[in-house]
């Protein structure tokens, strides 16, 4: 049994500027909606909302994971998160638009973001 129906990890990275993460996509705009949305709904019980650093796809955020379902989305913007909130929280039907489905290509992705960090902080201890 889970705590929560839903809990909706969603990364709120930051990162130097110029270098692609999720809040400098808006993560905190979408953050906000989708905590005010959930109240809206009288659903804070069912959804936990936890902010986190980097799921690995920097360059389409905000990007977010819904578990138990382990449905990833990306490039959610607050205009998307009424629809996201309906449809996935209230009628358990994942929003196929925002969805990372090819999960191959989601895994190396994270790999490859993976590796650039990996390198970047490489980089610095040689300084």
């Amino acid at each position: 049994m889970e705590p929560f129906r839903y809990h909706v990890f969603v990364c709120d990275q930051q990162k130097p500027d110029g270098v692609p993460c999720c809040s400098c996509h808006g993560s905190a705009q979408t953050i906000e909606a989708l905590r005010r949305e959930i109240a809206t709904h009288a659903m804070e019980d069912e959804v936990q909302v936890t902010v986190c650093g980097s799921l690995g796809l920097c360059d389409h955020g905000p990007n977010m994971v819904v578990y138990p379902d382990a449905v990833w989305y990306s490039g959610v913007k607050p205009a998307d998160v009424p629809e996201l909130v309906e449809s996935h929280f209230r009628k358990n039907a994942p929003v196929e638009r925002l969805m990372r489905t090819d999960l191959a290509d989601l895994r190396a992705e994270i790999l490859n973001q993976r590796e650039k960090m990996r390198a970047a902080w490489r980089a610095q201890t040689v300084k």
